[in-house]
């Protein structure tokens, strides 16, 4: 007879990380092979703007959430497993999933997908400080995804209960493809958050002295008021500047292989952004910024290139010289190929992942 693990979390519609990963984690063979894996559905299908809101319909889904945890919680005790919200509409939603759980005898591991929580809680007013505390308190386990955000945590978990536990991603096969040597592409919800706006900056900065460049900009968009922006903004540019939309499936897997550069500069805090791993996967060199885990997943100089910040100027320039360089993009590709394999496989991830809960429900 396997442990018990329970999974909260949402699946997509909408695409983002969190979304994504709970798919993934629910999909693993290997936790299967080590669990009898049970589902808290968390998912809200509208867009990602109703995330992390104080809204009746969010607290109705928490609660309806709650009630159906503690259902499942009935019966042989073993692990629950919870990515951590950074906002506190969210955070006090997954305090009652932790508080449900640590009272009726379960273990809780909790995963951190983002990389604001340190700054959330610091930026909190007390009483809400005292009950991140309280909460934290009752966590068994907690996992980052990477060593530049085990400091998240820090005077909140003990030390030693804190692992890394990083994303990985399916094998998207780079196989003979003909990429365009040309093409520029940037991959994400175009949100001014993900560096969007300095992104076309950048774009048009290039066009100035490689007018031969294309770049493509595949997301769904923030809000109108941007995309009325950034459209106006890139006119003149004509076809070499396209936003498609989101994309997902063989489509996206096809930009990753058929581009040559992956653009992607979040100015905000991040996690652990899938869209690396699977630029890494298509072996495309990536122009990034140093946010979250991604300085964990990106040499700087070797897979792509790492920027302090999202400065135009610096992103045109760390383009120009990918686009005029086909060796430095060949290197870069390699790297790129040799990180994932060695480092982000789906594969090693679900490992990293079982024996993390493996421990969690020994301790």
């Amino acid at each position: 007879m396997h442990d018990r693990l329970i999974v909260i979390g949402p699946v997509p519609p909408p695409l983002h990380g969190v979304t994504v990963s709970t798919s993934l984690v629910l999909a693993s063979d290997a936790l299967h092979e080590q669990f009898d894996v049970e589902h808290v559905d968390t998912s809200d299908h509208r867009t990602h703007e109703n995330v992390g809101r104080w809204e009746l319909r969010n607290v109705l889904l928490g609660i309806r959430d709650a009630l159906r945890l503690g259902i499942r919680l009935r019966g042989v005790r073993g692990v629950v497993y919870l990515p951590i919200s950074q906002s506190t509409p969210g955070f006090v939603r997954d305090s009652l999933f932790i508080h449900l759980s640590r009272l009726a005898g379960w273990k809780v591991a909790l995963h951190l997908r983002g990389g604001e929580f340190r700054r959330y809680y610091a930026q909190s007013p007390a009483p809400v400080r005292w009950w991140i505390r309280v909460t934290i308190r009752r966590v068994t386990s907690a996992a980052v995804m990477g060593p530049s955000l085990v400091g998240e945590f820090d005077g909140l978990v003990r030390p030693d209960r804190i692992v890394v536990i990083p994303n990985g991603t399916p094998d998207l096969e780079p196989d003979g493809d003909v990429r365009d040597p040309e093409r520029v592409l940037f991959l994400s919800n175009l949100r001014r958050r993900k560096g969007v706006v300095e992104s076309v900056d950048a774009a048009l900065e290039v066009l100035k002295e490689r007018p031969t460049a294309r770049f493509v900009f595949a997301g769904a968009w923030e809000e109108p008021r941007l995309e009325s922006q950034l459209r106006t903004r890139t006119r003149a540019a004509g076809d070499a500047i396209t936003f498609m939309g989101p994309v997902d499936g063989e489509r996206k897997r096809e930009l990753l292989l058929t581009s040559s550069i992956l653009l992607f500069p979040p100015t905000e805090p991040e996690g652990h952004p899938r869209v690396v791993l699977e630029a890494l996967s298509a072996a495309l060199p990536i122009v990034t910024t140093h946010k979250g885990a991604i300085i964990d997943s990106v040499t700087d100089g070797e897979a792509g290139f790492v920027l302090p910040k999202a400065d135009p100027q610096q992103l045109a320039e760390r383009m120009l010289r990918l686009l005029s360089d086909s060796s430095l993009r060949d290197r870069m590709s390699h790297a790129a190929r040799t990180t994932y394999i060695d480092r982000f496989t789906q594969e090693r991830a679900d490992r990293l992942l079982v024996e993390w809960l493996v421990g969690v429900c020994r301790a």
